[in-house]
């Protein structure tokens, strides 16, 4: 039996509620709103393109192989998303298991400085980026051929998939590469709470202890949130694909 799938819409995103509660971001966007945005980032060229898709008439060889292959398709991609999950989380915890991209150690001096302070940990959260980035490109990829030569219905939609998102590739790579700047402001932000703490009286190593982890806990819910984001389109041809596979009651 298919594992359930979450429900995402666009007002409940994590990543949308994660950076509001952060304080470091007060976007609100109807659904009204994020149709109107959506058609002015199209172009007229990315138009007729969507539109081609959209008419095509495909061929498909495989199509009277849904219902065989719809649930593998589905439990491939519930498997790669836990084991990316996985692995972003195990990094913060080096020593849980091995991960090539490690959360920065304990440093000997106490920074002096909020950029000192920042530093390795925006650099941390920048190579996480890339490294789910890459990842989940090559599952979303994985996702629309195994789906494509299910159904001329499911192709159909792999192919808007596939031309929408390459109008909306430029808009999107823009807004996930300004997280590190937000999250660098909540990290200065923290950094200035740190000061005020030892000023109050707190010693130094323990206000920095207790700053560090709220650094690590900020960032790891900070990168949940956007592997969720970035999972959504994908998740998108999941649900399609498990719409249009005959269930048994």
């Amino acid at each position: 039996m298919t594992q359930a799938l979450p429900q995402v819409s666009l007002g409940s995103s994590r990543l949308v509620r994660f950076l509001s509660d952060l304080a470091v971001t007060d976007t609100q966007v109807s659904h009204r709103q994020f149709t109107e945005r959506l058609g002015q980032w199209i172009d007229f060229s990315d138009s007729i393109t969507l539109s081609d898709a959209h008419a095509r008439d495909l061929e498909i060889e495989d199509d009277a192989a849904l219902a065989d292959f719809s649930d593998g398709i589905t439990q491939e991609f519930l498997r790669a998303r836990s084991t990316l999950i996985q692995a972003a989380m195990r990094s913060f915890f080096p020593s849980s298991g091995p991960t090539r991209i490690k959360w920065p150690t304990q440093e000997s001096e106490i920074p002096k400085d909020a950029e000192a302070a920042m530093a390795p940990y925006l650099k941390f959260y920048q190579s996480q980026q890339m490294d789910i980035e890459t990842k989940i490109r090559g599952l979303h990829l994985r996702t629309r051929e195994a789906s494509s030569a299910l159904s001329t219905k499911l192709a159909r939609i792999c192919a808007i998939d596939a031309a929408l998102g390459d109008a909306l590739a430029p808009r999107s790579r823009r807004f996930f590469a300004a997280i590190p700047a937000l999250l660098q402001s909540r990290l200065e932000f923290l950094f200035g709470e740190y000061q005020v703490a030892v000023e109050a009286g707190s010693t130094p190593a323990d206000a920095w202890a207790n700053t560090r982890e709220q650094y690590r806990r900020e960032s790891q819910g900070l990168l949940l949130a956007e592997i969720e984001a970035r999972l959504l389109p994908a998740l998108g041809l999941i649900e399609a694909l498990n719409e249009e596979t005959p269930h048994e009651d």
